[in-house]
């Protein structure tokens, strides 16, 4: 089954609760009358979760990769020494 830019932008629309109340309540009518809307609202959400995960990853190897940099090169060394006083044990 082809789903159209329209019906993808109802469904993100509803799970991220971003539809007017008007659409909304459409779409809870939509809902009852073609059950195979629940199976992709179900596709959707595993989507959205899937696309939220790899940009968490993402972001934790940016930042890994920040941290090495600032850690482990010289012209760095002023920075790392502010860095550890100030969480350095007092």
């Amino acid at each position: 089954m082809r789903t159209s830019l329209n019906e993808i932008k109802a469904i993100d629309d509803h799970v991220l609760k971003l539809a007017p109340p008007d659409d909304a309540l459409l779409f809870e009518a939509k809902l009852i009358i073609n059950p195979a809307l629940h199976e992709q609202i179900v596709l959707h959400k595993q989507t959205l979760s899937m696309v939220k995960q790899y940009g968490r990853n993402n972001l934790k190897t940016e930042i890994e990769a920040v941290h090495q940099k600032l850690f482990s090169q010289v012209e760095h060394q002023s920075f790392r020494q502010k860095i550890m006083r100030l969480f350095g044990k007092r």
